[in-house]
């Protein structure tokens, strides 16, 4: 039954934006750094934040950036908030106006927000009637109060909300925890979330037959997906102590970040400057302006969420001890498995680069673009190219009416080939056993 929402305004009081220059003027800004980063792969971002490229956008922030510009054009397109499993979430409504455009659920990830999608919605009008929504615990979207909030979690919520809208058939977008997100969406409610479009894709092996089958088709991978191998490596290596921190203590350092407008900054801007497609310069080199990343930021800041959006990573990575009394014994995120139609963008600079054979172990693809430039947060970086992508997959690549009576049903898909190959085992072992006796 479809819900009726609340129409949202986006308003930060005065006294709150006179608190936050107060505290930016009031800034300490560690003026000790080591003299010779150069010889460091990350140059001047090897320690972190660079603190010239931090001082220079405290300046920024605190002198030229003008929130009430930006507070206005968020404002000037279509917020709601519903009530959703017990929490008020907020989402941007954009409708088209035609009569047969496809809804398009889209999701942003982290340290994201709404924000990555501005100059992206704008480009979507013609074709998509849009649903972004804020993830619980994010912006303006209440913040579950109980444990066990994780992706799962998250897609079952969306996939209410959606219901909730009267959507009963619909597609989806997203990039990173919005990629994880709308992929178990699509999985858990394929016979609504019809197809999908991500553009950051985890896959991996789900068990012995997945793992047989990587072997065999790694000889035959290209040089360009030993390089995405290579950087997927790399990044699991040395630029994942984040995850590890946010995984397992959140709660201590959102208070940091919570309290400090310059702490939050320099913990966003650094992932900012090495996730997005900047090659190694200052987090503008990605195209995106000091202006748009300042506005994500005070997104965090003006709704104090930072702390709620870190513990996702801490109910979902699990890098914690459980907790003494479980109400489910068994994991609830398993291996991703999309068996609706799959478009994977491979950004030319992302935190995973897995080869599409591998990508296939847990989508059904159907398309694989591979764009010479853009990063981790692509929409925002390059929304041009994405908007494209994303049509074309949507309305020329696919049939929305057939992908709708052809939906599967939810489930894992059947895999002959394991079977087989089983069969071929046990009679390889039957015929060892006869030998030796």
């Amino acid at each position: 039954m479809e819900a009726k929402p609340t129409p949202f305004r986006i308003h930060v009081p005065d006294e709150e934006l006179a608190d936050l220059k107060d505290r930016l003027a009031r800034a300490r800004i560690v003026p000790d750094e080591i003299l010779d980063r150069g010889a460091d792969p990350s140059g001047a971002w090897s320690y972190g934040t660079d603190r010239t490229v931090l001082s220079e956008y405290v300046s920024h922030w605190l002198h030229k950036y003008d929130w009430r510009q930006k507070e206005a054009e968020l404002n000037a397109l279509p917020h709601f908030r519903l009530e959703v499993g017990g929490l008020q979430t907020h989402f941007i409504h954009q409708r088209s106006s035609k009569s047969d455009a496809i809804p398009l659920l889209l999701v942003h990830g982290w340290p994201g927000s709404i924000v990555e999608f501005i100059k992206l919605l704008p480009l979507l009008a013609d074709k998509f009637h849009v649903v972004a929504p804020s993830i619980p615990g994010y912006g303006w979207s209440e913040a579950p109060k109980e444990r066990g909030a994780d992706v799962v979690f998250m897609a079952d919520h969306m996939a209410e909300l959606m219901q909730k809208l009267g959507y009963d058939s619909y597609v989806a977008q997203g990039g990173d925890w919005g990629a994880i997100i709308t992929s178990l969406v699509a999985q858990r409610y394929p016979q609504q979330c019809v197809a999908l479009h991500i553009n950051m894709c985890v896959a991996m092996p789900g068990d012995w037959y997945d793992l047989v089958k990587v072997l065999l088709a790694c000889p035959f991978w290209s040089s360009e997906e030993w390089a995405g191998i290579r950087s997927t490596i790399y990044f699991q290596k040395y630029e994942t102590a984040y995850q590890k921190i946010q995984g397992t203590k959140p709660q201590s350092l959102g208070y940091g970040l919570n309290d400090s407008p310059v702490g939050l900054l320099a913990w966003i801007l650094e992932k900012f400057q090495s996730w997005s497609d900047s090659r190694g310069g200052r987090p503008e080199a990605s195209g995106l302006t000091m202006d748009e990343i300042l506005t994500n930021v005070m997104v965090y800041w003006t709704t104090q969420s930072i702390t709620s959006s870190l513990r996702l990573y801490y109910e979902t990575l699990k890098d914690h001890p459980p907790p003494k009394v479980k109400k489910d014994s068994q994991p609830r995120l398993r291996q991703i498995s999309v068996q609706v139609p799959t478009a994977v963008l491979w950004a030319h600079y992302d935190l995973y680069k897995l080869p599409r054979s591998v990508a296939a172990l847990c989508y059904n693809i159907r398309q694989w673009t591979k764009p010479s430039k853009g990063g981790h947060f692509f929409a925002f970086e390059q929304p041009e190219l994405i908007a494209a992508d994303i049509e074309r997959f949507f309305c020329q690549t696919l049939d929305f009416e057939h992908c709708k009576k052809h939906a599967p049903l939810p489930g894992l898909p059947v895999r002959p080939g394991k079977y087989i190959l089983l069969a071929i085992m046990a009679a390889a072992a039957v015929r060892t056993i006869r030998h030796r006796l």
